[in-house]
């Protein structure tokens, strides 16, 4: 694959530009997502983010979920759809935990009778703004059927997804989508890894442990490779 030029660069992935014009190639960094200035980074953490996000493109395809995931190039780097991307983050809770739990004022832990969707305005100057799908309407991001195909789609993974984790015994407790169009079709994009989802370990006597697989600096060393086996095994 003949690689152009870097057309992004953020802090855990490059997307560079190909010979072929709506195909990118995303690469996934060392680097630790966190929220400090400071980088930190773990040896081996952008190949499996690539074989876990590879493998759950291939997974959701196998139910019909449209993405922009078209094959895994090498350890670090996935092939994908160019994409005009839509800045917006859908967030999905099935748990009520972190700064839901603080806003709405749930007990930690509390298992949300219907999964919560929120939808976050990727902008870093505003700090990525909690907004609605009138907001979004408005700032003519997108427009109302684009809206119902991203929840659509959005709700579509997340019953495909709680499902996977529940087999493993593990419960899917919050995750974030990112969307673009392709062809005039509205599809996933971005990435599905640790980064961008929290599982929790259901203990033998059906409780939730959150802290099994919390991702931190300090645990990202052992927490990663044991995901990884967990999941793709």
């Amino acid at each position: 694959m003949e690689i152009k030029e870097i057309l992004v660069e953020g802090k855990t992935k490059k997307l560079y530009t190909v010979k072929e014009q709506n195909q990118l190639v995303m690469e996934f960094l060392n680097t630790l997502k966190g929220d400090s200035k400071q980088k930190d980074t773990l040896k081996g953490k952008g190949a499996i983010n690539t074989e876990i996000s590879a493998f759950m493109f291939e997974y959701l395809a196998s139910y019909n979920v449209p993405t922009h995931y078209i094959r895994k190039l090498d350890e670090k780097s996935l092939l994908v759809k160019k994409l005009d991307m839509i800045p917006i983050r859908l967030v999905i809770w099935n748990i009520a935990t972190g700064n839901l739990a603080k806003r709405i004022g749930f007990k930690d832990g509390t298992i949300l009778e219907t999964p919560v969707l929120e939808l976050y305005l990727k902008n870093t100057k505003l700090r990525n703004p909690f907004i609605n799908d009138y907001h979004a309407y408005t700032l003519g991001l997108c427009d109302r059927n684009e809206m119902d195909v991203i929840i659509r789609i959005g709700s579509k993974v997340n019953a495909v997804l709680k499902s996977f984790f529940a087999r493993k015994k593990l419960s899917l407790a919050y995750f974030s989508l990112e969307f673009g169009r392709y062809e005039n079709q509205i599809m996933l994009g971005d990435e599905i890894s640790p980064d961008t989802f929290s599982i929790w370990e259901v203990t033998e006597d059906g409780k939730l442990n959150k802290k099994t697989f919390e991702m931190t600096p300090a645990t990202a060393r052992t927490v990663l490779p044991k995901l990884k086996d967990i999941i793709l095994m």
